[in-house]
């Protein structure tokens, strides 16, 4: 016959008299209890929100652009600038726009040597940015020859947003004028944006 394991006899515990002991933790005591990882994670949080924000302000007030040696070689000032829309960049080519272009850059199209900055020749990037950026302006054209010189007078007097986008109030052919006067506006906002970020050699 299988033997059953015997269960140990419980007996019951006699109460203690201790007041102390009976007394539930005190409302505080609870709430702190529940509430002191959330308190150290608030904490952990102002801290960092108070370092970025210290950190970011200190790079962000530096007077001239880029690291050293370019930046105390060239001393470029920082300058807070709104972007237009300039119609000599932004109409299809013709002898005036394409003059503009050309006269974003330097002579030898920006290549150069200094002993400190570039031992050997090289080129800042804005200025090859923006050439490439005036190749694919005149490819484009060059690909829808149908729309050079059309319509810009009218397209002149349409109302325009402060940023040069259209405002539509009907649909339109997205193949015509319009959308090519569109094109020509992201064409200058690209150029003003890599000309007030030039990259480095």
């Amino acid at each position: 016959m299988p033997t059953w394991p015997k269960y140990p006899r419980y007996s019951k515990v006699e109460q203690d008299d201790d007041p102390i002991s009976e007394s539930p933790p005190s409302r505080l005591a609870q709430i702190w209890q529940r509430a002191r990882v959330h308190v150290f994670y608030i904490t952990l949080l102002i801290l960092v929100a108070f370092i970025g924000n210290h950190t970011s302000t200190r790079t962000s007030k530096d007077e001239y652009y880029w690291a050293e040696p370019v930046k105390s070689t060239l001393r470029l000032k920082t300058v807070p600038r709104v972007f237009h829309l300039d119609l000599d960049y932004a109409r299809p080519p013709d002898a005036t726009v394409d003059a503009k272009w050309a006269s974003l850059l330097p002579q030898m199209g920006g290549f150069f040597t200094h002993p400190a900055i570039s031992p050997k020749e090289s080129c800042f990037a804005v200025f090859h940015q923006i050439h490439c950026l005036d190749m694919v302006r005149q490819a484009l054209y060059e690909a829808r020859p149908d729309v050079v010189g059309q319509g810009w007078r009218e397209v002149e007097d349409d109302d325009d947003d402060d940023d040069g986008h259209r405002r539509r109030d009907s649909a339109e052919d997205n193949n015509h004028i319009h959308d090519m006067y569109h094109i020509g506006h992201c064409f200058d906002l690209i150029r003003q944006a890599l000309m007030c970020t030039p990259g480095r050699t």
